[in-house]
């Protein structure tokens, strides 16, 4: 079986441990706050994109990218091990085909932006009710690690750079791109501060 052939949900279970080593941690109880934390980060990400694209009449799926997977493991497994604070996601991506044939500038920008924006709502969320629930430890790491792996992934998927998100959405709309980015950089500055 080749690695493209993985089932969607095996995919997807790939992805999120390749994001959640990245805080690793020899507590259970953290790793599987950590396992939650990447799993908001990744499937809401992801079913984003996909939802998008099928509402503009096009079949999308979640593919893991060996390549992809490997490095975003190896990167985020060293960052946690040595502290460095590094975090990527480029473990897969949800591929497209649309019966029109190829998906235009606007389709394209479109679809890429619905995965970082999904992260910044999903990272504001949890910063607001974190700070409304401030009485129960284990409540308030849950919000906090939801709100930085969204924060992160945000964050470095607006990046500017294929295959990121950031160079699709920036190429349909400038204006879209700069108040994400900026936002998600906001998000990421607080999660430090946190």
């Amino acid at each position: 079986m080749k690695f493209r052939e993985l089932n969607e949900a095996l995919s997807f279970v790939l992805a999120i441990l390749s994001l959640a080593v990245a805080f690793i941690s020899f507590n259970p109880l953290y790793l599987g706050i950590t396992v939650l934390a990447a799993t908001t980060a990744v499937v809401p990400h992801e079913l984003a994109h996909r939802q998008t694209a099928r509402n503009y009449g096009c079949n999308s799926r979640f593919v893991l990218s060996f390549k992809g997977f490997l490095v975003t493991f190896l990167i985020n497994f060293l960052s946690g091990y040595f502290k460095l604070g590094i975090l990527i996601f480029v473990s897969g991506y949800t591929a497209i085909l649309c019966r029109f044939g190829l998906m235009g500038e606007e389709l394209t920008g479109k679809t890429a932006f619905a995965g970082p924006v999904t992260n910044i709502i999903i990272a504001i969320i949890s910063l607001f009710t974190r700070a409304f629930l401030f009485g129960n430890p284990l409540v308030n790491t849950i919000l906090l690690e939801i709100f930085a792996f969204n924060s992160y992934v945000a964050f470095f998927n607006l990046i500017p750079i294929p295959p990121l998100d950031g160079i699709k959405v920036l190429r349909w709309n400038k204006l879209a791109w700069g108040v994400a980015i900026l936002i998600s950089f906001l998000l990421t500055f607080l999660v430090r501060r946190s």
